[in-house]
């Protein structure tokens, strides 16, 4: 994959679950709430800002030529 144009995009997707996830993990313990919907919010929420700061790094990166 020399020429993946999408390369922060995927990076920053992955990134975004791993962190999202252990943040939903945290929030749940420290809250006492149900542990399985903290997770999942957690992560969606972590994906989406993944997908963003990604897709604009990219975006700029792509640009600039």
């Amino acid at each position: 994959m020399k020429n993946n144009k999408h390369q922060s995009l995927s990076f920053g997707n992955t990134l975004g679950l791993c962190f999202g996830a252990c943040i939903g993990i945290v929030v749940c313990i420290f809250f006492e709430k149900n542990i399985g919907f903290g997770i999942s919010i957690g992560a969606g929420i972590g994906m989406f800002l993944g997908t963003v700061i990604g897709a604009v790094i990219d975006h700029e990166r792509n640009n600039k030529k």
